[in-house]
């Protein structure tokens, strides 16, 4: 881990659009030696990833505004702000806003990596994003495996 403190003011991090999702990439894995990054997120109502899973890394989400669903495995479960959710690699899950505005969550992986991939996919235009094979391969490359459905 870089022993260089980091500090990211409000409103700053290279901003990406995955899938519909607004993510800012508050630490990139480069920044802490590849153990961590996080990223803020900013759903629309009905918003959130296809059923997937990470190979590699840990998630952990931090509810800031909104009101989400969690499905990991078997469970399934809803929190709003200041939810914890922890989601172990290697579980089939995903995430949804379902509330009727934007929510906001503070996601943390660990180790990094999977940051590589929002800005893979952030970097397609909208018409490449809506190619969803092309997401599918683009993915896996990044040890993430999309499953569909939501």
């Amino acid at each position: 881990m870089s022993a260089r403190p980091l500090i990211v003011p409000a409103g700053t991090g290279p901003q990406h659009v995955v899938l519909g999702d607004h993510m800012t990439i508050k630490i990139h894995g480069r920044d802490t030696g590849g153990t961590l990054a996080q990223i803020e997120s900013s759903c629309g109502p009905q918003v959130g990833p296809p059923l997937h899973i990470h190979h590699r890394e840990e998630e952990m989400f931090f509810v800031i505004e909104g009101e989400f669903e969690f499905v990991c495995g078997d469970l399934q479960t809803t929190g709003g702000p200041g939810t914890v959710v922890r989601l172990p690699r290697g579980i089939p899950h995903r995430f949804k806003n379902i509330g009727d505005t934007v929510g906001r969550l503070l996601i943390t992986l660990t180790p990094a990596g999977a940051e590589e991939m929002f800005e893979a996919i952030g970097a397609l235009t909208p018409e490449q994003q809506s190619d969803i094979p092309k997401v599918i391969a683009l993915a896996a490359q990044y040890g993430i495996e999309i499953l569909g459905g939501s």
